[in-house]
């Protein structure tokens, strides 16, 4: 007989499910519609067509044939779990395969828009029998001891500001999600290991894997962390080398050797005495790589004021995946100032105290474009947070 701990249980396993089959489709639809040149007279002559061309049978070479199967099979199984238990087997099958049929339709049909991508049939029943066998193997070993997700939580109510930093890290490493063929990889390779290490790239890596830390330890207990922390960086340094626009550099597993002592040390002591030293550590990695290569040179460079000069056509320090690493650190160092003893309001103005000296000192450094992208994202995290926390804290029914 189920009790209420264990109706609490499978309440929270499912509302984390449901957060799983959002955040995935939204990354499946990015790396689907990459590099997302729609053109509107393209989707409308298909759809007066009848998207005939859809019909067509287009036999997959074999890379689209794995990548259409395994890319699905974690919508079957996020899908599965997280409908009610209350409901039979073959009607949580039956849903699930049909919400992973739905999608892929969406997103084939949406294609007709890409002057660049191919519509296929082939590709949409490819995507639905992944989703159903990752629905039949979910619900197979659903019952299994050990493998419910919120048993490996700290508690079952996740705050919405940690869900949008495991997001952004994953999308800060393998955005925009089209795999490398395999004679590029070798490339990737090659590149990882003739890359110099720089020390505004240690910085900034540093200072991410200590955020990863702390948003893991916030949501795991401590018996899960470590494989967790172990799991997550593995495929992140992967991601990098399978992932088209990704590189990893020689900076991360350097930034990882360094970072782990301090997680270590931190992790010996308990979370909210930990919180404070942390965010000391991550304002002092990232004023360093604020103000990295320490090259200062006159004249000074003009201040780009318009935040995100990327998304502009202006002069960037890097890529969207450069914006991305550094909306992970920004929000991050705000959520982790709310936990320490500053306090949400000092932090931010810390951060913010951070920020504007580097951005001033790299108006002497040729190498680097000052903008006030990183003051913006430190606002934004402070909001975020503080609204994550009013959301978190406000009574909820299971």
């Amino acid at each position: 007989m189920l009790t209420a701990a264990d109706d609490a249980l499978g309440a929270a396993s499912r509302r984390l499910h449901l957060w799983w089959v959002v955040g995935y489709t939204l990354l499946v639809a990015c790396a689907s519609l990459y590099p997302f040149g729609f053109d509107g007279e393209r989707l409308l002559f298909a759809a007066t067509d009848g998207f005939s061309r859809f019909l067509d049978w287009r036999d997959p070479t074999r890379r689209d044939t794995i990548l259409n199967l395994l890319a699905y099979l974690p919508v079957g199984i996020g899908a599965a779990l997280a409908l009610p238990a209350r409901l039979p087997a073959a009607a949580r099958l039956a849903l699930a395969t049909a919400t992973g049929a739905a999608l892929s339709l969406a997103i084939e049909l949406l294609q007709f828009a890409s002057p660049v991508r191919v519509p296929s049939i082939a590709d949409w029943t490819l995507n639905v029998a992944a989703t159903a066998a990752g629905a039949t193997a979910s619900l197979a070993v659903a019952r299994l001891p050990g493998l419910s997700m919120s048993r490996r939580l700290r508690r079952l109510r996740v705050n919405p500001s940690l869900a949008l930093l495991i997001l952004v890290w994953i999308a800060s490493h393998a955005a925009p999600f089209l795999p490398r063929r395999p004679r590029a990889i070798r490339g990737a390779l090659d590149a990882f290991l003739a890359l110099d290490v720089t020390l505004g790239g240690l910085a900034a890596s540093m200072a991410a894997f200590l955020v990863l830390s702390a948003v893991l330890r916030t949501l795991l207990n401590r018996d899960s962390f470590w494989a967790a922390f172990a799991t997550l960086v593995g495929l992140s340094f992967a991601a990098r080398l399978l992932f088209v626009g990704q590189q990893l550099t020689l900076d991360e597993p350097l930034a990882l050797a360094l970072a782990l002592p301090i997680i270590v040390r931190l992790r010996a002591r308990g979370y909210a005495s930990a919180q404070t030293p942390l965010f000391a550590f991550i304002c002092v990695a990232w004023l360093v790589h604020g103000l990295a290569p320490f090259a200062f040179a006159a004249p000074p460079q003009a201040v780009a004021w318009l935040p995100f000069p990327e998304f502009a056509g202006g002069a960037t320090d890097g890529g969207y995946v450069d914006v991305l690493r550094r909306g992970f650190v920004c929000i991050g160092a705000a959520w982790v100032a709310a936990g320490s003893s500053l306090g949400l309001g000092t932090g931010t103005a810390m951060l913010l105290g951070v920020v504007t000296v580097s951005e001033f000192a790299q108006r002497y450094l040729p190498t680097r474009v000052p903008d006030t992208t990183d003051a913006v994202l430190v606002l934004f995290g402070a909001l975020l947070v503080h609204a994550a926390n009013r959301v978190d804290e406000a009574p909820r029914a299971l």
